[in-house]
């Protein structure tokens, strides 16, 4: 609809004020009578007579808005963003995940190493290679034969198995070797032992209790009993056998002094403290 010509000597129908020739009231703002354009998208057809909701407004017949609404104020722009919103808010935690995942991963990794090294210090290596913390059994068998006397060399042709052939010795493991010393023949005879006691009558029996004595740490070792049993030329013999662990070796010779040579050349024990637990 054409806006209507502002009338000369009109009065503004809020506040009374002379409109003078202006489409609005200069003290109030309130357009003229006839000055209202229909809102776009509206059906026009309100007339100045009657009033009309087509625009959502109660407009009345002089052009007027209802109370409490001034039709020249608009909507509030929307408030802008803050630069620290949402994104703001993920840019500062997202770094503080990160640095709180760092620092439970470093403490980790620390206490990881140190149950790591508590558990290496707590840990050994047995005679057969074995790792464990539950600690090592004495050796046993042919490989223990060979821990525990490192002369012993089954695989050598000189070697055999004692027991094969003498099932009445009651003992787990018992090999014989042929050796040469000092150009005369000698046989060593490697023993596991099935108890002290019982070791003890066996070799009292065959070398006479009188020829046992008591050696404490012969050869490095721990105290051990030691026959001897001379001969002379017939045949002489010596055992030693450990006290505290299942182990004994006998040489035999046609000469003592062949003998004597033998366990200083020929045989060797380990060291007590290594039988069942590998050194460092």
């Amino acid at each position: 609809m054409p806006e209507t010509q502002a009338q000369p000597g009109a009065e503004c129908a809020t506040c009374g004020e002379e409109l003078g020739a202006s489409r609005y009231c200069l003290n109030c703002g309130t357009p003229r009578p006839g000055t209202v354009r229909p809102a776009a998208g509206t059906a026009s057809t309100a007339s100045t007579a009657g009033g009309s909701q087509a625009d959502g407004h109660d407009v009345t017949g002089d052009g007027s808005a209802p109370d409490g609404e001034d039709p020249l104020v608009g909507e509030p722009p929307p408030l802008a963003a803050s630069p620290t919103g949402a994104w703001g808010v993920v840019s500062v935690v997202v770094p503080l995940v990160v640095l709180l995942a760092t620092a439970g991963l470093i403490v980790q990794r620390a206490v990881s190493g140190e149950r790591g090294e508590a558990l290496a210090a707590a840990t050994e290596t047995c005679w057969d290679g074995r790792v464990t913390d539950a600690g090592c059994e004495l050796p046993t068998g042919v490989e223990g034969l060979e821990w525990v006397f490192p002369s012993f060399r089954p695989d050598e042709q000189t070697c055999r198995d004692f027991l094969l052939r003498n099932p009445q010795f009651n003992r787990p493991t018992m090999w014989q070797c042929d050796v040469v010393v000092d150009d005369l023949p000698v046989v060593v005879t490697y023993n596991e032992l099935t108890g002290q006691r019982a070791a003890l009558r066996f070799f009292d029996q065959r070398h006479g209790r009188e020829n046992r004595t008591e050696v404490p740490g012969y050869d490095g070792q721990d105290a051990a009993w030691v026959w001897l049993d001379e001969a002379g030329d017939r045949r002489s013999s010596r055992t030693l056998m450990l006290q505290g662990y299942p182990y004994a070796v006998t040489v035999e010779s046609g000469s003592t002094t062949a003998v004597e040579a033998a366990f200083e050349e020929v045989v060797e024990i380990r060291p007590v403290d290594e039988l069942a637990v590998r050194p460092d």
